[in-house]
């Protein structure tokens, strides 16, 4: 009998486990300085397509610059940047709010999402957890698990994906920096999860606020890796941080990444 009642303990946790996806892993993250340290892809994302949907989630440790605006994931029409337009954007704006900004072809905003409380310099770790699909008019932005939403704006149609140059940590000129330190960054244009549901939200964080596996290229919460997906490993070197384990390409580092002195999983 004690033999059965352990094998149906084993299997409730194993199910447990399975249903939320709790398989944490220790990850490392990366510093971004705030003054020369940015990575841009240089070209648009591998296979990049405009859509209505998407995945964001990553882990940031706010430094510095609260009061400034600071660019976390940007996309650009113009190589370089600063000469072009934006048409997607992850940032922390003047009023130390989080903000995501998505406009057409045309360049006319189609979605604004921003989180109601604000986020200042501090050693704890925040995780930022957003999606959308404009042709339902769901949203959801969740920071440490917690929903945060003000939806100012959600149009029906699709987000200029298909740019040319992506940044993380700045815009593609080095304007607008971040000084933090980010991890398991992760963007999946074209790709929905509804993250009221607590099961979906635990593909990314676990339920004692921690990173959890995603696989190696970033595919285990929808079955298809994101075409972003930046980790680092315990111990692996800062700079590997450019190199994109999802399906869009690497990036290349602008001054010198430094491994965070803390990350995610501490």
């Amino acid at each position: 009998m004690d033999h059965q009642w352990d094998g149906l303990v084993v299997s409730i946790v194993q199910a447990l486990i399975a249903g939320y996806g709790e398989a944490l892993i220790t990850v490392d993250s990366a510093d971004f300085d705030g003054t020369n340290d940015w990575l841009t892809r240089g070209a648009d994302l591998t296979g990049a397509a405009d859509s209505k949907s998407g995945i964001v989630s990553m882990w940031l440790r706010i430094d510095g610059g609260d009061g400034g605006s600071a660019h976390l994931l940007v996309n650009h029409t113009v190589l370089g940047g600063g000469s072009g337009f934006l048409r997607f954007f992850v940032q922390r704006v003047t009023t130390n709010i989080f903000r995501v900004t998505g406009a057409n072809a045309a360049g006319t905003t189609i979605l604004r999402l921003d989180t109601v409380a604000t986020y200042t310099a501090g050693a704890t770790w925040l995780h930022l957890l957003i999606s959308w699909d404009l042709a339902t008019s769901a949203e959801h932005l969740y920071v440490n698990d917690v929903l945060d939403l003000s939806v100012v704006t959600s149009t029906n149609d699709s987000i200029d994906h298909t740019v040319a140059d992506f940044a993380i940590g700045a815009q593609a000129d080095g304007t607008v920096k971040f000084d933090g330190c980010l991890a398991e960054v992760y963007f999946a244009p074209g790709q929905y999860l509804d993250f009221s549901v607590i099961t979906n939200r635990r593909k990314f964080i676990s339920s004692g606020g921690k990173p959890v596996y995603l696989g190696a290229d970033g595919s285990t919460p929808t079955g298809t890796a994101p075409i972003v997906y930046q980790h680092l490993d315990d111990a692996e070197a800062a700079a590997n941080f450019a190199v994109n384990a999802g399906s869009g390409g690497g990036f290349t580092v602008n001054g010198t990444l430094a491994t965070g002195s803390t990350s995610p999983s501490d």
